[in-house]
This record gives structure tokens, sequence and C-alpha cells, in this order.
């Protein structure tokens, strides 16, 4: 039966010098840079950069790595480096890598920087097996690609276990498109395989620095886990990380998905660690909790128009990072604010509207509450983020505050990011 390897190497320290030394005995593994880049070739490199956290966070790709990959891609004999990201909801890829320090890490590597949310998409036929999905849009630099190098974040994600090489392609799906895909679940996971599928990266190397546990994909908690992780399969490097982690890999979704499309191996039996024992590189990492209890407010949740993969989701990455920042003391200064999500029902309306703010998310919510004078109604389905956190900020009354709040909140971000990137 097919085999997969994964390739691990200790990670001293979190220095340019140590980490270009860590990627290259892992690559030395499976048969060094040289057996995936050839001279004249383009490659890609896709990081995971979806929202302004800095790498030492445990929640975006190293920008130290990514001029690593330039820099040896380069030696390899690639005529043109790309790195290529597109950021999460309503967020600008530009500002967000700018804040990261990406931009200044890939530019002084000699790489071009590809915005996907500013770039032209195609129609793309991803074959006959994809039924309705057939025919989507896709950034058309993909294509062009000669290689293409997945570069995510070892990190936890409240929805599977892991946020790993599958879910990093997530970023490649147009985010209209995306966002409508989100909408019937299902296909949101299908398309994802589909797009692993048509552009499968070549190679993946883990950023397993500073990884980060708990609630992914935003508010992880940084730990330093020091280990880099090659492979030319995604689904088993996902499935070795999960496993790494203490987490159980037969929940990742996105990976399973994927492999059944024959993108790579997802049964750990067939997957070969090379380079340090599986003992060696363990970290029992805290799982995210997917629960939406956790809050100090009242979540009412319906079952049309509240899927974890859409609206309901979006707002929790939201509200995780509320609690991490202490943002909910201001929210609930009001009262006890109720938030009810889809087509949910509340016997006791009138009550919790007493209690506090009242905010309905998502069209599929019925109107005798979305249209509700006292009632914040953010329309969509699903909602986006950023407009998520907007709208129903400004309902509840505090829109000026926050947004003076978050700017400075980005500001502090965005130096870090500057820092990390010159250290």
């Amino acid at each position: 039966m097919k085999q997969a390897q994964v390739a691990l190497a200790r990670l001293e320290d979190d220095s340019e010098d140590a980490i270009r030394a860590s990627v290259r005995r892992a690559l030395d593994h499976i048969g060094g840079i040289t057996s995936y880049v050839a001279a004249g070739h383009k490659v890609l490199l896709k990081p995971n950069q979806t929202l302004f956290m800095p790498e030492r966070s445990g929640s975006t790709t190293s920008p130290r790595l990514i001029r690593v990959l330039v820099q040896l891609c380069r030696e390899a004999g690639a005529k043109e480096v790309w790195v290529a990201e597109a950021a999460g909801h309503a967020q600008k890829s530009r500002n967000i890598m700018e804040s990261t320090g990406m931009v200044k890490g890939a530019r002084e590597a000699g790489a071009r920087l590809i915005f996907l949310d500013e770039i032209a998409e195609d129609i793309d036929d991803f074959g006959e097996d994809a039924g309705d999905l057939r025919y989507m849009p896709a950034p058309e630099i993909m294509r062009r690609a000669d290689v293409i190098i997945d570069v995510p974040k070892a990190k936890t994600h409240f929805m599977d276990p892991i946020s790993g090489a599958c879910k990093n392609w997530v970023g490649v799906i147009p985010m209209s498109y995306r966002l409508a895909l989100q909408r019937k679940v299902d296909p949101y996971y299908r398309a994802t395989a589909l797009f692993l599928r048509q552009y499968r990266p070549h190679l993946t190397i883990f950023d397993g620095g500073h990884a980060g546990e708990g609630q992914g994909p935003g508010s992880n908690e940084a730990f330093w886990w020091g280990w880099t992780l090659a492979s030319s399969d995604p689904c088993a490097a996902d499935v070795t990380v999960c496993r790494l982690f203490g987490l159980d890999p037969a929940k990742c979704r996105m990976v399973r998905e994927a492999a059944q499309l024959g993108v790579g191996i997802f049964d750990p039996d067939r997957i070969q660690l090379l380079g340090a024992t599986f003992e060696t590189a363990f970290r029992q990492a805290k799982p995210a909790d997917p629960s939406v209890d956790r809050y100090p407010v009242r979540v009412i949740v319906g079952q049309n128009g509240a899927s974890m993969e859409g609206t309901l989701g979006h707002w929790k990455t939201i509200a995780d990072g509320w609690l991490d920042t202490n943002v909910w003391k201001l929210f609930t200064i009001k009262g006890k604010p109720t938030f009810l999500f889809g087509d949910a029902e509340d016997p006791d309306f009138e009550k919790h509207l007493e209690e506090g703010p009242y905010v309905v998310l998502d069209d599929a919510a019925l109107d005798k509450y979305k249209y509700h004078p006292e009632v914040t109604f953010v329309p969509g389905s699903p909602v986006p983020q950023s407009y998520i956190q907007n709208e129903m900020v400004e309902g509840m009354g505090f829109g000026g505050i926050y947004q003076f709040g978050l700017s400075i909140e980005k500001m502090i971000e965005k130096w870090k990011g500057k820092r990390q990137s010159t250290d």
C-alpha cells in the first residue's frame, strides 16, 4: 500500500540561522529542496496570514521561515518566487501582511508579494466528479506556478482539531465564493478538497517554532514547540501534527475529505516519521473549546443559519478574541446581552430584551425577531466576521469606544510584528 513520509527536525531557537538549519535537515530526509524546485521554476509559497497577529502569538506563519524558503528556492534555481495569501473575512491582505512583518520579510528575500484578494480570478474546471462544484472561481496565479509550497502554522482550531496544511487552502478560495460555500456547509469542505486536488502543494513545510494551542484560529495561546515538519503529502503532514499534539486526526474533516479525493494519506499507520521519534516531538496541546457557552452572555442557536462553518463560527472567532482582551466587560455594562443565531426561538424574548442588548444574526432569523424595533439585526447568510463585528457593536451602542480600542490593538500587534521581523 502507498505510504507517505513526514520529516521532523529540531528547531533550537527562533533565529533565522536556526530556522534555516532546521528546514535543511527536514528537507534532507525527503530528498532536499532540489527534489521539488529546479532551474527556471516559478514557485508559489502559501503562508497562513489570516489576521494581524504576529508569529509568536502562535497564529500566523513566520516571515523568517518564508525568507529562508525564498532563499532555498533561489539557490535551487527558481526563476521567480511568489508569496501569495488572502487574509480572513473582510481583512485587507496587504494590511495584514504588513502588520505581521511578512511584506518586509518576503521583499527583503527577493520574493514577489501576491495579495490574492487584489488579483484576477478565472473560472476553472475542477473535473466531472466535482458535480455542482465543477466550475469554480480561482486565483489565476495558481495555475501559473510550477511548484506550490504550503507553509501553514502548527496551531489548534475550534472546528477541526488543527488548522494546518489543508485548512490553509481555504485562503485560496475567493472570499465572496467562500462565503457562499460556508452557507451550505458540506460544499465548503468539498470545495476546499477540490482546490487541494487542483492545486496540490508539491511540498508542505510546517512552522512549528512558536505553535498555538487553545482557541484557534485567532486566539491561540502560544507555546514553544521547536520543530520543523516537512512532507510532500499535505494530508499526512496534518495527521502527523494532530497526533503529535495529542489530538484525534479522525476529527479532521478538512483533511479526511482531501484524502478521499486522492490528495494524500489519512491513515496514520501508512505514514512514516523521519528524523525524530514520535515520543521526542510529542507535546500535548490544549484543544480548542467548540462550545458557545464560555462567554458572559446568552447565546441562542437555531437549526438553520447558525452553522459553525458560517455565521456562528465567524462570531465565535470574535467572541474568543474578546475574552482574551476582556472586551466582554465593556459589552456587559448595559446588562446581559443576548445573541440569537438563525431560526432559533426565544420563549423568554421580552424578558431578555429587558436584561440587556439583543442582537439577532443571519437572514435565516425569524421576522418577529429581526424586525423588532429594540433588536440589532445583522443581515447576511453567512455574516462575515468584520461585518458582524462592526454592525453588532454599533447596534449595542459601543461603536466609538470599540473602534478606538481596536485601532490601538492593531497598532500594538503591528509593532510586535515589525519588531519580530528585525530580531
